[in-house]
């Protein structure tokens, strides 16, 4: 469910309202033609869901900068 992906994406940002920002920057990039916008939004969550995991094997501590996909997973 949704709430649970926004609960998830709200460990990696605290702040709410960064946190709406990241998504709708990520969800206008990830905008393809015929698809929901509630399930690109629902795919940003989850990509910012999993930021962190991505920071750990990549070495990174810098759990306050949330990278955006990039134009390869725009196709997924």
């Amino acid at each position: 469910m949704r709430s649970q992906d926004v609960f998830n994406a709200n460990r990696n940002i605290d702040n709410r309202f960064m946190l709406c920002q990241v998504v709708a920057v990520s969800a206008r990039r990830l905008q393809i033609g015929s698809r929901h916008y509630s399930e690109i939004i629902s795919h940003s969550l989850k990509l910012v869901a999993d930021q962190r995991q991505h920071e750990n094997k990549a070495g990174k501590a810098a759990s306050s900068e949330v990278l955006l996909p990039d134009e390869s997973l725009k196709a997924t």
